[in-house]
């Protein structure tokens, strides 16, 4: 039946003429073998094969070909053909893994049920309110601080307003959250510690991240020069690698910690060093993020405040600050994320407690429980959202564009020399531990076992030939093959998206940024629980790790496609359509062109990106289909972490001499600094 459809929908589109009644029938014909072919498929059960997949696929082009002649979109059928394309893999790879997950943690064995839920969510381990060890009762002081706080916030309300029920409403609303907030804070288990940990990690690395972007542009030292590998650092190191120089340095053996201060310690192994590690690890991104916003400032504002005799506090209070609020807001939002997703540093330095990313992998690796991970999982997915429309509340409706296009000199207004030495001696001290951790790493990759006996060695770096080397090239070659779909599926929903109007643009764009958004972790358990049986059977081979690369990545491609199409003007492509070039000729021979730098760097980052990636991937590895941050990570975690940094330094070594050429082509990590803008 599929290839009859197939079959006639083709000769319909080669002999209909191009009239849109033909249009109409390859469209009717081909969504009919569209839908006999996905139920025979699912009603089987079999895991979908080549044949099927080019058959359904072909159909789905003939589809919308159908829509393009039948005038329902304007683009021909490059355009109708894409638009199905996209909205298909952004179902299949991004939304329906996330539905699976929200089903699975309510439906246990066909049946929609909460009972699961709730339990996993009063469980000790997510969530300990009840116990005799803790200090305080939790509960009794939420409930006090909730309702004193709550009738002060309507007292004040009414004082100023006179309003009486906008101030009961405010008041009920900050009280219940200063109650709940209250609980978390004195009570245990992961979600509290993730929470808060994304909290103080989001708030310190974007001071950080603030402060060496002002160092940046504003500072008349030299060091400021040194902010340069500041930005490499996040694109080509997983963020655990930072924990494993921890141990490194502060561990119970290490050097700092027992060789020069004679301790035997495991203070760094908890909430604390986790804290430490991801604040290292990802102060450099919120730098990124706000070093473009600063750069694009218009100087003309500071010059009229000047002119207006407004003093320096005056100048950043009035328009420092209120610009920098969506980059600001962008930097917690894109940090929180990172570290809620953060899977390898608690799984090193959390010492036993618990956080939401390792408790999720214990559940499927450990207890088997794929409900508990799935509403663990949900839990991650409400945090990331509840955060998002945080962001977009505190930004409002307000303008902040001060790019006109019109003509602007002048140069940004220098830093006080006072603040200017306290920065730069902040951000020495950042770089100084940084770089203390990196030569850790290389350090300990030459000596046999850390703490112990640091007789020189290359038996790390032999010992890798077995394993290490051979699992790194082939997560390369995953890499590498993810790559280059990432960036074009990416480019093409950009061009998509921004030049071309059609029904649900605005819900593909924002489903497919979802991959972005959402903490890895969550992606991992949904790729998990999507792909395990029936028709979408992939669990146990590579394909799914190339699926998770090439969608984890694709944001990259997206914001570095629309970022260089907005410079593009559509003057162009119109000009190449007045000749009667198809929408496919315009992309190749005009667009392309154009802006194949913008698609080279979301080449190279996608790569990068998925080289290392852990969060996401440790669920769906298999045996002969391993990565290299997965394999660093369970090195590190059975105590061959000699071996593991010596894997380590390799991996840095090849990332960096892919970053590199493009960071000297003068161009920022697009990757960072687009998907968070």
């Amino acid at each position: 039946m599929v290839g009859v459809a197939a079959s006639l929908a083709i000769l319909l589109a080669l002999g209909g003429g191009g009239t849109q009644q033909a249009g109409r029938l390859i469209l009717t014909v081909s969504t009919l073998g569209l839908l006999v072919g996905l139920i025979q498929l699912f009603t089987t059960g079999r895991a979908f094969g080549l044949g099927a997949m080019v058959s359904l696929f072909g159909l789905l082009t003939l589809a919308g070909i159908g829509l393009a002649q039948a005038g329902y979109l304007r683009g021909g059928a490059f355009v109708g053909a894409g638009i199905l394309w996209a909205v298909v893999l952004v179902i299949i790879f991004i939304l329906f893994p996330l539905f699976t997950m929200l089903k699975a943690s309510v439906v246990i064995q066909g049946s929609l049920t909460t009972s699961g839920l709730l339990r996993y969510l009063r469980s000790p381990i997510f969530l300990l309110l009840r116990h005799p060890e803790l200090p305080v009762d939790p509960i009794r002081w939420g409930i006090g601080v909730g309702v004193a706080t709550g009738l002060i916030a309507v007292l004040t309300g009414w004082g100023v307003t006179r309003r009486t029920r906008a101030s009961l409403l405010w008041g009920v609303g900050i009280g219940i959250g200063a109650g709940l907030l209250t609980m978390l804070a004195l009570g245990m288990g992961a979600l509290r510690n993730s929470l808060f940990l994304a909290v103080i990690v989001g708030l310190i690395s974007t001071s950080l991240g603030f402060a060496f972007a002002l160092l940046e542009s504003r500072s008349r030292l030299w060091t400021r020069r040194l902010l340069g590998p500041l930005s490499i650092l996040p694109i080509i190191t997983p963020a655990f690698v930072l924990g494993l120089a921890m141990i490194y340095m502060f561990g119970r053996r290490g050097f700092i910690t027992h060789t020069l201060l004679g301790l035997s310690t495991n203070a760094f192994f908890g909430p604390l060093g986790v804290g430490v590690a991801q604040v290292l690890a990802f102060t450099p991104i919120a730098y990124l993020v706000l070093v473009g916003v600063i750069h694009t400032m218009d100087i003309s504002l500071e010059e009229a405040a000047q002119t207006l005799r407004a003093n320096r506090w005056t100048l950043f209070r009035t328009i420092l600050w209120p610009l920098m609020r969506p980059g600001l807001a962008n930097a917690i939002l894109l940090v929180m994320i990172e570290s809620l997703a953060d899977f390898g540093n608690p799984l090193l330095l959390g010492g036993g407690v618990p956080f939401l990313p390792t408790e999720i992998f214990y559940a499927i690796e450990g207890r088997f429980d794929q409900q508990e991970a799935a509403t663990y999982g949900l839990v991650l997915l409400a945090i990331t959202l509840t955060i998002f429309f945080l962001q977009r509340y505190w930004l409002g409706r307000r303008s902040y564009v001060t790019v006109t296009g019109k003509p602007s000199g002048g140069r940004p207004m220098p830093l006080p020399l006072g603040a200017d030495l306290a920065l730069t001696g902040v951000f020495l001290a950042f770089a100084a531990v940084a770089a203390l951790l990196y030569g850790a790493i290389f350090f300990g990759s030459f000596v046999k076992l850390w703490g112990i006996d640091h007789t020189f060695t290359l038996q790390n770096y032999r010992d890798l030939l077995s394993n290490g080397i051979p699992v790194l090239l082939d997560t390369m070659r995953l890499s590498a093959l993810a790559a280059f779909p990432s960036a074009g599926l990416g480019f093409l929903i950009a061009y998509l998206t921004l030049r071309h109007r059609f029904v649900g643009r605005t819900a593909l764009e924002f489903s497919a940024m979802l991959s972005y958004a959402i903490p890895g972790t969550v992606m991992g358990i949904g790729y998990i629980l999507a792909f395990n049986t029936g028709a979408l059977h992939l669990t146990g081979t590579a394909a799914i790790i190339v699926l998770a690369f090439i969608f984890r990545g694709m944001p990259v491609g997206i914001r570095s496609g629309v970022a260089a199409l907005t410079q593009l003007d559509p003057s162009l492509e119109e000009a190449s359509a007045t000749l009667k070039a198809g929408t496919a000729t315009t992309l190749r021979r005009v667009v392309v062109p154009l802006i194949r730098s913008a698609i080279l760097t979301g080449l190279i980052y996608s790569f990068v990106r998925a080289m290392t990636a852990v969060s996401q991937v440790i669920f769906l590895v298999s045996p002969g289909h391993d990565l290299v941050t997965v394999l660093i990570l369970s090195w590190a975690e059975y105590g061959t972490i000699g071996r593991g940094a010596a894997l380590s330094t390799l991996l840095i070594l090849v990332l960096a001499a892919c970053i590199l050429p493009t960071h000297w082509l003068g161009r920022r990590p697009a990757g960072v600094v687009a998907a968070a803008n």
